[in-house]
């Protein structure tokens, strides 16, 4: 791991890069920022799918910036914002979802670029931490790896944090209505604009204090609610959550089949009994 002072090294050199080669590209992504206010997103209209759509999963322990270079079609990019300073600390060497995408990319001078119409204007608006669903939606960002380049979509929107909301006295209703109002807002938007892949960390769960099953139920409640209003859903997230994030949302994986040797002495079942994918509840299909 990169102590702090490699990584603000690292941020001044990404830095030159993009505030020289990619300006141009910068000015036009501030141009055409959209900022969604409270409550906006969540009011959004769905785009009409094709009968019998579904939304697929994956789940990968990489960071956002390299699930981004394998993702397919429009690709919208969940950036967990500092809801009042662009970019966090990334200037100073802070390490955090939103550090790691602006050190790949020209997000940072776009934030930068943003900070009168968004960041400013979220001040007083902290609500114990809980923030608001007020978001930030950026056309095109670039990002970079490799030697490759790649746009994508970003949108910005602060993750509720639970366990410095409790500690400034809001009930846990509050903390649980602002993460179900924060999800129910970022994938409306994501869909809105037609994102065909989302790639979304474990947005809530972690430091912020949720619990990882709390933020699966929501997600899992939503993508059967409107299935295939976003084609495809990548979870990026840490190695501590992988394992209840794949288990909701990884690609199903064939069981391996059984020494003959091995072979339960239990009865077959009646064929009423088999599972047939037909019965499967309107909306829910085998995750692929």
């Amino acid at each position: 791991m990169p102590t702090r002072d490699e990584r603000r090294a690292a941020a001044a050199k990404n830095l030159a890069l993009m505030r020289g080669a990619f300006a141009g590209d910068t000015a036009k992504t501030i141009e055409n920022a959209k900022i969604y206010e409270d409550g906006e997103g969540r009011e959004l209209e769905l785009p009409e799918v094709e009968e019998g759509a579904v939304t697929t999963t994956s789940v990968t322990s990489d960071f956002a910036v390299k699930a981004l270079h394998a993702a397919h079609g429009k690709v919208v990019l969940v950036d967990p914002c500092s809801f009042t300073r662009p970019g966090g600390a990334y200037e100073d060497g802070a390490f955090g979802p939103e550090q790691i995408l602006c050190s790949e990319s020209n997000l940072y001078p776009v934030l930068q670029g943003c900070k009168s119409a968004y960041h400013d204007a979220n001040r007083g608006f902290a609500s114990g931490q809980l923030f608001t669903d007020r978001a930030l939606y950026l056309p095109d960002v670039t990002f970079t790896r490799d030697g490759e380049i790649r746009h994508a979509d970003v949108l910005a929107i602060p993750e509720p944090n639970r366990a410095r909301a409790l500690e400034n006295h809001r009930s846990e209703r509050e903390v649980e209505v602002a993460l179900g109002a924060r999800i129910e807002a970022l994938l409306r938007i994501a869909a809105a604009n037609r994102a065909e892949t989302l790639i979304v960390g474990a947005f809530g769960a972690g430091p912020q204090g949720f619990d990882a099953e709390v933020v699966i139920e929501l997600f899992r409640a939503w993508i059967a609610a409107h299935p295939g209003a976003i084609g495809h859903i990548t979870f990026a997230v840490p190695r501590a959550a992988f394992g209840a994030f794949d288990d909701a949302f990884g690609e199903v994986r064939e069981a391996a089949p059984q020494p003959a040797e091995a072979a339960s002495d239990t009865p077959a079942q009646d064929d009423e009994d088999e599972f047939d994918p037909n019965d499967l509840p309107e909306g829910v299909t085998f995750r692929s």
